[in-house]
């Protein structure tokens, strides 16, 4: 029963929180009251804190753990799933493999396509071989294979064959090795193969900064779409590269296209992205001290503005038909061009470049060397460090 004092408190048991008496009826809560701005669990005087049991949870997937593992911390989990105690505990040797055994035959049961089927019932083997032959890219596959190999050494053993047995046991701890990596390794490792691609892209800027072929980088940033996204601050969706925008004559002349089109995740409303190389100029030449931006610079200007008038005109057209969710209340353009490293040496180029840019309306223009600096961070904030990382 509740009192005035707590029938309005939301309790939690599932997570971990302080079990608090009431000052009402004196009944047991389990609440979590926030601490000091908002962080943590406020616990006064007389709160007993609880975390319930089966909460905290290690994997070597972060995304399946409940605590943040030390380098320390990863290295000794690892060694206690590869190596348990059987390193120091020989005496029981027979015992670990009979624990084992159990650990696979409780994986084996809980399996659905395995459903009716009885893994130690010898008429059942055929039809479970053939089963578990389906699903060789999971776990219960490789501990299918660690029970059989263990079955083998125990009947050897029984037979003193010692050759026999010692393979079976090796076989079986290789199979094991692999039934943790599908348990607890194959998505880490995963997740380090797809964050490599950022230091993959980062070499590309290191090695290509001189590479003047625009077809280059069109196909570049089409293979690599999230670098494009970071031009904005808000989630893009990449449409497609190349996109036609309208333009085209009865002769099907003066068709345009522009580079890259994507939309904002959320409204949906278009975001076009035009490119040109990291060797094209910035400014041109000084003028009353001055420098007004390039001739290939305000052209893009120019370019990417028509663009965007004739996909306004032409959205309902142009998606008509497709699965495009597409909106272009006031487009927002990017044109990625120059290396501002190389063009921007002094005050004055520095100045006159970030007046004109900071002048345009619904316009960005980043320089490569700044898109592919935000990608760096972006891999800082993973640890990822390229290795001679080219000046």
């Amino acid at each position: 029963m509740t009192c005035r004092e707590c029938e309005n408190i939301t309790e939690y048991h599932d997570i971990p929180h302080v079990i608090r008496n009431c000052s009402g009826c004196g009944r047991e809560m389990h609440i979590v009251e926030p601490g000091e701005h908002g962080r943590g669990i406020n616990i006064r005087q007389g709160d007993r804190f609880t975390i319930p049991a089966g909460w905290i949870k290690l994997s070597l997937n972060p995304l399946h753990s409940t605590a943040t593992l030390t380098r320390y911390g990863i290295e000794d989990f690892v060694g206690k799933l590869f190596l348990g105690e059987i390193v120091s505990a020989h005496d029981k040797f027979e015992d670990s493999l009979l624990d084992l055994e159990r650990q696979t035959d409780a994986i084996m049961y809980a399996f659905p396509p395995l459903d009716g089927l009885d893994i130690n019932n010898c008429e059942h083997s055929e039809r479970i071989l053939n089963i578990m032959n389906e699903y060789k890219s999971t776990r219960e596959h490789w501990a299918f294979w660690v029970g059989k190999f263990l079955a083998i050494s125990r009947e050897a053993r029984e037979k003193q064959d010692h050759i026999q047995a010692a393979w079976a046991i090796a076989c079986a701890e290789r199979c094991r090795s692999m039934m943790i990596f599908k348990e607890a390794l194959e998505e880490v490792v995963w997740m380090g193969h797809s964050a490599k691609r950022i230091l993959d892209i980062l070499q590309v800027w290191d090695s290509q900064k001189s590479n003047s072929t625009e077809e280059f980088w069109q196909q570049t940033f089409k293979e690599n779409a999230y670098v494009l996204s970071q031009v904005f601050a808000v989630p893009m969706v990449f449409i497609q590269d190349k996109a036609y925008v309208g333009g085209t004559k009865l002769d099907r002349s003066e068709s345009r296209f522009v580079d890259y089109l994507f939309s904002i995740e959320s409204s949906q409303e278009a975001i076009l992205i035009e490119i040109k190389t990291p060797t094209t100029p910035l400014l041109a030449s000084e003028y009353r001290g001055n420098r007004p931006p390039s001739r290939e610079l305000s052209g893009s200007v120019v370019q990417v503005l028509n663009y965007r008038e004739e996909l306004s005109r032409n959205l309902s057209t142009l998606i008509a038909g497709t699965s495009y969710e597409l909106r272009a209340f006031r487009p927002r353009c990017a044109i990625i061009i120059g290396n501002a490293i190389t063009d921007l040496t002094d005050d004055t180029a520095r100045r006159s470049f970030e007046l004109f840019r900071r002048s345009l309306a619904d316009i960005e223009i980043i320089t490569y060397d700044e898109l592919f600096r935000k990608v760096e961070i972006l891999a800082e904030l993973f640890a990822l460090k390229r290795a001679n990382k080219v000046k």
